[in-house]
């Protein structure tokens, strides 16, 4: 008898029996490759079953024999019964229901193709605007299905925009009213901290610290280096990276304590992005890849920096030509916006502004210094950024192009100890605005 006409009973039986002789297996008897694609098939099959057991939870709910022992709901009862969190089977109970109303998103997750984070992130989608998400179905899941899941959740939310911007301004409001901060004293004179942003006060907000920290690290690992010379590693740095990250905070407001009444404010960069490859609409985002909503944009722009980000037209100089090795100003900013993020084929997510910009084509075979022949990588996946004394080649005495905007960013040099590698350096001081300008 095949499995199409066994008891559905029997199927769940011999599959308990299956994943029981799978668990009491010797991973000895299997070489490191095979387990890693084995990992991947079980991840697949990891998910089928949790599609499965959403489809039996949400037939077990309809059909109310949870309340036979006065369970007020199919969740609370799993939990006891299954000796799970009540939670977590709710949860369980919830994605079978909503199961019921994406026939595409069903199909997708019980072939193993879509995960439950992937089912819950579309129910939501589906949720606010329903009439939308019943056209569009297929082509979110087809979207699901190639892209990594950080690059969907971004994809689902520009979506959400586009379909329902009126309401997306409304939870932008209950997001700026929601903000909070609160400062909790102990008794020994030790404190807490709990704050909540909003979008753009937090990119702000950790920008900021991040340079700070970045020249705290800079410090800790040239004191590292001093001690024990190129076998220092980060386990030599004599704090951690919370700790690091504390001191930056105080270092902060030292900072701001210190800075005359009436200096000027950092002016933030707003940059419009035009005729982006991968999506149509507006695109309105932070540097982080938070999105947000124009309105949210709106009191920046009284005061703000506005960078217009033209791709495939004559608009916006950024070819700086064969001459220079190092990606500056108008060049790098090309490749920050259009790459958002680290383009190693991990999936990496670092932000393009916390990476090096490096050549496709390595510089010393020729290849160009413009954005055709760059990509942002973070200095882990950046492989020469170790090298201290970079290859020399003969010029052909061509200048490169002068590059303008007020978004032009750059950096000082420096040494090959640094997180930074010199592909970050800046040729032209005065396309430098990068201490003008917050993350936002």
């Amino acid at each position: 008898m095949t499995a199409d006409h066994l008891p559905f009973g029997i199927l769940v039986k011999q599959m308990v029996a299956a994943v029981a002789d799978v668990s009491a297996g010797d991973l000895d008897t299997a070489v490191e490759p095979e387990l890693a694609d084995l990992l991947v098939d079980l991840m697949g099959a990891g998910t089928q079953l949790e599609a499965v057991t959403a489809h039996v939870a949400a037939r077990v709910d309809a059909s109310k024999i949870w309340t036979n022992d006065g369970s007020k709901s199919c969740g609370a009862w799993l939990g006891r019964a299954a000796h799970r969190d009540g939670a977590e089977c709710a949860a369980v109970v919830r994605r079978g229901r909503q199961l019921r109303t994406m026939e595409l998103v069903d199909a997708a997750h019980t072939a193993g193709r879509l995960s439950s984070r992937h089912v819950v992130l579309l129910a939501t989608a589906a949720g606010k605007v329903p009439e939308h998400f019943a056209t569009d179905e297929e082509w979110l899941v087809a979207r699901a299905v190639e892209l990594s899941y950080a690059d969907f959740v971004k994809l689902v939310n520009h979506w959400i925009h586009w379909a329902a911007p009126d309401d997306a301004e409304d939870d932008a409001l209950k997001r700026y009213r929601n903000r909070k901060l609160n400062l909790s004293t102990g008794l020994d004179g030790t404190g807490m901290l709990d704050v909540e942003f909003e979008p753009i006060g937090y990119a702000i907000f950790t920008e900021a610290l991040r340079r700070i920290e970045h020249e705290l690290w800079a410090a800790d690992w040239a004191e590292a280096r001093s001690r024990l010379g190129n076998t220092a590693s980060q386990a030599d740095l004599w704090r951690s990276n919370a700790q690091r990250r504390y001191d930056a905070l105080i270092e902060m407001a030292r900072r701001s304590a210190a800075m005359p009444t009436g200096a000027r404010k950092p002016v933030p960069l707003v940059t419009v992005h035009v005729d982006h490859p991968t999506l149509t609409g507006r695109i309105c985002e932070l540097s982080n890849g938070t999105q947000i909503t124009p309105g949210e944009i709106l009191p920046l722009l009284v005061e703000a920096d506005i960078e217009r980000a033209v791709f495939d037209t004559k608009s916006r100089v950024i070819d700086l030509g064969r001459t220079s090795r190092l990606f500056v100003a108008g060049t790098r900013r090309a490749v920050e916006i259009r790459d958002r993020h680290c383009t190693h084929h991990t999936g990496c997510q670092v932000p393009a502004e916390q990476c090096d910009i490096d050549h496709i084509e390595p510089w010393e075979h020729g290849g160009p210094t413009n954005h055709n022949n760059a990509q942002a990588r973070c200095p882990k996946h950046h492989p020469g950024r170790h090298r201290k004394n970079p290859p020399k080649r003969k010029h052909s005495g061509e200048r490169g192009s002068a590059v303008n905007g007020s978004g032009d960013r750059s950096s000082g040099d420096r040494s090959s100890g640094d997180r930074d590698s010199g592909d970050r350096d800046s040729g032209d001081a005065g396309d430098d605005d990068d201490g003008d300008h917050p993350a936002a």
